[in-house]
């Protein structure tokens, strides 16, 4: 069982440089704090879990934390869980450890199940 957190953003924000001694042509963005919304999921062995749809939903990444030391298999469904399109998480899915960052959109969802219980 996974543990699996999720933030939804309105996008990123350049910072400002200050005190520059020299011409610098380098930019660094951060995450668009605060954060617009927030969800816990936890796996349920290799039957696929959603993500609820977030209303309304002004976020364009999704920064997903996979709990230390575990490993999900998901699917992002960009049109949300009712689309033609759409998927549920699988053995067959991409594989997720640690925190990484997603494109989403107002609707979106995710699917996952456990890598433990889908090999």
């Amino acid at each position: 069982m996974a543990l699996v957190r999720m933030w939804g953003y309105s996008g990123i924000v350049q910072i400002e440089q200050r005190l520059l001694k020299f011409h610098n042509a380098d930019s660094v963005f951060v995450r668009q704090e605060p954060y617009l919304w927030k969800q816990m999921l936890t796996t349920n062995g290799a039957t696929p879990v959603p993500s609820v749809v977030q209303s309304p939903d002004d976020a364009v990444m999704c920064v997903i934390e996979v709990e230390v030391g575990q490993a999900i298999r998901y699917e992002i469904n960009l049109n949300g869980p009712s689309a033609s399109n759409s998927r549920v998480a699988s053995a067959q899915s991409p594989k997720l450890q640690g925190e990484n960052i997603f494109q989403w959109a107002r609707g979106a969802t995710i699917s996952i199940v456990d890598v433990a219980a889908t090999g």
